[in-house]
């Protein structure tokens, strides 16, 4: 056996106390001393893309930074994470840089276009994001550090660094910034110091007036590393690259004593002021920190790097340096990464069957990359995806390697030297990323599922306590493929689970998927398109028709809206028609989350809310024939936004609609044509829909999301006094994830589910 993880590996840091909140079913009472539901994370960990970390030299707390999830904040060395967005506007999310300064934290956040500086004064608990701007603003980052994605190169991790008067900020595109740290707020007060048009991945001060840049171009070719000196006087830039080796290349430079280390794409190596020398040329490495232990001519550094997949033993490295002479230790030999997730006994999800992009299990499957084109995480291609990573020291034993926390394409793993195993994944908090529609089994509100931008569909049978590692979902396309929507045939029992998916870049190679024993690994069936489509579908709904029967309906963006009259796979498509004589739905032309779709509580009728059109249409059912779409609602505010409709859950002909006006209902019983405009219950920005019912009344739940997001519950039976009867709830978990929420669900056993564009999944239970 080996050693065990101690907390005290870290320092500066004391025990925490982790509390567990219990999963019990959400029962209505419970909301009548005004506190609500209680939100939090289910089992779906991973932390997608984790970017940068760094911890605050005062009190020891840990921050990560993800490419979309935002900030996720530890006070226990990585055992656990809680994400940190509340407020923050979608630029926030795109996390390039952190750095600690005294008892406040800055990051540099944004897309390459919108973004800037943001800053936390409660030690990384709440954030607040400067925008970036002309003039004298913040400058500009890209956190979004996926090449290709945007058509940008990496340029993330050591882009901020501080001398104690300033903060110098590496822009992407305006060149090497800085910043009077004594000024009252980074939302003003910038200026250019050197190659003020120039796009930068990396700084270093070497702590003598001096800085020294790593520049690239916009498209990510490397045009080498430059010297600036006289940051207190006459500043003069000086280009010290050489035509090739470690200067070219650079993805991170960093500063200990007399030396400036290099690490990138032609291996490691290091400036001892006259020269460029090579201590590694393995290629390709993506991040590097370290500490000197002796000062001199002659030093003695402990170096630390991580590359991409299919370095094997040497994804991370140790590079003890002794003057000339380097020694070389790979930290991840065979049999050194563990399942289980940090600092507990439950295995981690991603390292089974569960989703294609964790079939590479260990460091070399999160730090990224494509060695080979072989790879099952590669696709085919050797392109390098997911380029990126951080290193976090816990300690320092001048030698023997240290321990540390290391992230990237999926999370963060920490590494105990001496333990067995030394590497275990710490993603207890982690949110995984894009995920675009939660749905339960109407026959048995235990499995749910999650349609997902980077593993298609993810499965539970447990309430989304824990992922179900059986559930290996087809791929929609051969590459980018990404999931969409979700839906159940409840027709068969058990319930069979439908889901849609396509490219995740353009409109094309759409595909549906079928399998009635998904939670068991069975095969999934894929169903046949319509003739002449070929679009992606965006949105599903189903409905029960008869023993083994049921209607599928799935939107076609651009395209329509078809229905699938179907006994388990085998059936017939139909297009619902547009108004005679007259244009009816686009079918999201702009957005693939446009799209929200509902059947009426008694199967007469489907309800949609089309962005394209930015309004609600309903189609009646009668006799298995669709009607042409009728228009009951337009948005003709000045900016219409994105809209949920849901059937209300007692009342056939009512349909709820949110949108940017709020939550509201038409009664299409009063549409003599023209319907009555809606009767808006809140005026709280509109957010996905689900519906509920108990035995003390019918429900229709509302995530409200935003800067401000809140929770609303509106009683629509049994009111105590009248009907309808909204109220809404804050909840601390639900205000840091639920800004970018996508979709909602809730069970027949009162679990509530929550997906979010870059905060996972979401459980709302009892308070």
């Amino acid at each position: 056996m080996g050693v065990s993880r101690q907390a005290h590996r870290w320092p500066a840091l004391g025990v925490a106390m982790v509390m567990c909140l219990a999963l019990v079913p959400m029962g209505h009472p419970a909301h009548a001393d005004g506190t609500g539901p209680t939100f939090q994370n289910s089992g779906l960990s991973g932390g997608g893309f984790i970017s940068v970390l760094a911890q605050s030299t005062s009190t020891g707390t840990v921050v990560a930074g993800g490419d979309t999830q935002g900030f996720f904040r530890s006070v226990n060395d990585g055992q656990t994470w809680t994400p940190q967005d509340a407020g923050l506007p979608a630029s926030g999310y795109h996390v390039a840089a952190l750095l600690s300064v005294g008892t406040t934290w800055y990051a540099a956040v944004g897309d390459g276009s919108n973004g800037g500086v943001a800053v936390s004064l409660d030690d990384g608990v709440t954030w607040t994001e400067s925008p970036s701007g002309k003039g004298a603003a913040p400058p500009v980052f890209d956190g979004t550090n996926l090449p290709g994605q945007n058509g940008n190169p990496r340029a993330t991790g050591a882009l901020l660094a501080s001398d104690g008067t300033y903060l110098y900020a590496a822009s992407f595109g305006r060149g090497l910034q800085r910043w009077a740290l004594k000024s009252v707020s980074p939302a003003a007060g910038w200026s250019c110091v050197a190659l003020c048009s120039s796009f930068l991945n990396s700084v270093a001060l070497d702590g003598k007036g001096d800085a020294f840049i790593s520049v690239i171009s916009r498209a990510g070719a490397s045009e080498g590393v430059d010297e600036v000196t006289g940051l207190g006087s006459k500043v003069r830039t000086k280009v010290i690259s050489a035509k090739k080796g470690v200067s070219s290349g650079v993805q991170e430079l960093l500063s200990l004593g007399s030396r400036v280390y290099a690490a990138g794409a032609n291996g490691i190596g290091y400036w001892n002021g006259t020269a460029w020398l090579v201590l590694d040329s393995t290629q390709h490495w993506y991040t590097l920190t370290g500490y000197e232990t002796v000062a001199g001519e002659t030093p003695v550094d402990v170096l630390y790097a991580a590359t991409y997949a299919g370095h094997g033993i040497k994804d991370v490295e140790q590079l003890m340096v002794n003057g000339t002479h380097v020694v070389i230790t790979g930290l991840v030999p065979p049999d050194s990464v563990g399942a289980n997730i940090y600092g507990t006994s439950t295995p981690w999800w991603e390292g089974s069957s569960a989703g294609t992009a964790g079939d590479l299990l260990g460091p070399e499957a999160m730090i990224g990359g494509c060695a080979s084109s072989t790879s099952t995480l590669c696709a085919g291609n050797t392109t390098d995806v997911f380029a990126g990573s951080s290193i976090l020291l816990g300690s320092r034993n001048g030698g023997a390697p240290d321990a540390m926390l290391v992230s990237g394409r999926s999370g963060i793993w920490d590494y105990a030297p001496g333990a067995t195993p030394a590497w275990l994944p710490a993603v207890a908090g982690l949110d995984s990323t894009f995920d675009l529609g939660v749905s339960v089994d109407p026959a048995d509100p235990a499995n749910v599922a999650a349609s997902d931008a980077d593993w298609n569909v993810i499965g539970s049978t447990d309430d989304m306590t824990d992922v179900d590692g059986a559930v290996a979902p087809p791929r929609f396309t051969t590459g980018s493929s990404t999931g969409l929507a979700l839906t159940w045939d409840a027709s068969v029992s058990p319930s069979a689970l439908i889901i849609s998916g396509g490219n995740r870049a353009t409109n094309s190679l759409g595909s549906i998927w079928y399998d009635a024993t998904w939670a068991t690994g069975g095969p999934w069936t894929s169903l046949s398109l319509p003739a002449g489509v070929a679009m992606r579908p965006i949105a599903l709904a189903a409905q029960v028709t008869g023993p083994n029967d049921y209607v599928l309906l799935a939107a076609f963006q651009k395209k329509g809206v078809y229905a699938f009259t179907a006994t388990g796979t085998t059936g017939t498509w139909a297009l619902i028609p547009p108004p005679s004589g007259s244009s009816g739905p686009t079918v999201s032309p702009n957005d693939v989350h446009g799209v929200s779709l509902a059947w009426a509580s008694d199967g007469s009728a489907v309800f949609m809310y089309d962005e394209g059109t930015h309004a609600v249409w309903e189609s009646l059912f009668i006799a298995g024939v669709f009607a042409p779409w009728t228009e009951l609602y337009a948005d003709t505010t000045v900016s219409p936004g994105r809209g949920w409709v849901a059937a209300d859950p007692s009342t056939p002909s009512v349909v709820w609609i949110s949108n940017t006006n709020g939550l509201g209902y038409i009664d299409t019983a009063a549409c003599t044509p023209t319907c009555p405009p809606p009767t808006w219950v809140t005026s709280s920005p509109g957010g996905p829909l689900a519906t509920y019912t108990n035995v003390n009344g019918d429900y229709v739940y509302m995530a409200s999301g935003g800067a401000t997001p809140s929770f609303w519950e509106v009683q629509v039976t049994q009111c105590a006094v009248s009907c309808p009867t909204p109220t809404g709830f804050n909840d601390p978990y639900f205000d840091e994830v639920a800004g970018n929420a996508t979709s909602l669900a809730a069970g027949a056993d009162g679990f509530v589910y929550l997906a979010t564009l870059g905060n996972g999944i979401a459980i709302g239970t009892a308070a």
